[in-house]
């Protein structure tokens, strides 16, 4: 089951991969593109009966960072509101300001 913003797919895709001697599995480049999914994507693993179930761990928030006097997204390669993020760092940042 996919997490809510995640990608989803119309119709099921199947195709084969093998288990590398060091325990690791490849998916497939369409599955992929399909999922958006970027390196360090992180998954549940379950087994369920005689299956192996991935499921996609809900993404971290992602960071806001200062580049050149600017506030911008830390790079994570998934969706993200960006406005409610950037009020919530100006929030952050007002409540800094009053403590001072």
């Amino acid at each position: 089951m996919l997490q809510p913003g995640f990608a989803t797919m119309s119709t099921s895709t199947s195709s084969t991969t093998k288990l590398d001697s060091t325990g690791r599995v490849v998916l497939p480049s369409e599955v992929r593109k399909r999922l958006r999914l970027a390196a360090g994507a992180r998954f549940h693993v379950e087994v369920v009966a005689d299956r192996i179930e991935l499921t996609l761990e809900a993404p971290a928030e992602p960071a806001l960072v200062r580049k050149a006097g600017r506030l911008v997204l830390a790079a994570a390669g998934e969706q993200l509101d960006a406005a409610a993020a950037i009020r919530d760092e100006r929030r952050a940042q007002a409540t800094r300001a009053r403590r001072r």
